[in-house]
């Protein structure tokens, strides 16, 4: 069934579009969320960055570029994700790197730069994050 809404709404919804819609709002929402970055320029093409980007979705929220470094050795499991905030002093230069070969650069921060300490953490968890998709995007690649 089609109801149509008139002048006010500009469209019409289906009946089951409301319950679609409860139904996903008791979806928590992520806090990190991962992704490319797509854009048209201004004669419409379609272009992308090749680095994946990461937003965090609590406090502090920001976006940042993921970048993984070559010249980097593999950390063992054992040792946890341990990286180091640089140019905390100068948000502009702000970047957080790990002996892991992954770093995390060009932050535009959503709320008041935090604490070296927390932000150090929040760091630290986004990477963890990370490599445990990582490893999941490949054992769903190895079925595939």
């Amino acid at each position: 069934m089609v109801r149509d809404f008139g002048d006010n709404a500009g469209y019409c919804i289906r009946e089951n579009t409301m319950d679609e819609i409860d139904d996903l709002s008791d979806l928590p929402m992520p806090r990190f969320i991962w992704g490319f970055a797509v854009v048209a320029n201004k004669g419409g093409e379609i272009m992308h960055d090749e680095f994946e980007y990461l937003t965090h979705t609590r406090s502090p929220r920001f976006t940042c570029r993921v970048v993984e470094l070559e010249d980097m050795p593999a950390d063992s499991e054992e040792s946890g994700i341990d990286g180091r905030v640089v140019h905390y002093d100068e948000p502009d230069r702000l970047f957080y790197i790990t002996d892991a070969g992954m770093a995390l650069v060009n932050f535009q921060l959503f709320d008041k730069l935090p604490d070296k300490a927390k932000l150090k953490k929040v760091c630290d968890e986004a990477i963890a994050n990370w490599m445990l998709r990582r490893e999941f995007l490949d054992d769903e690649e190895d079925e595939g």
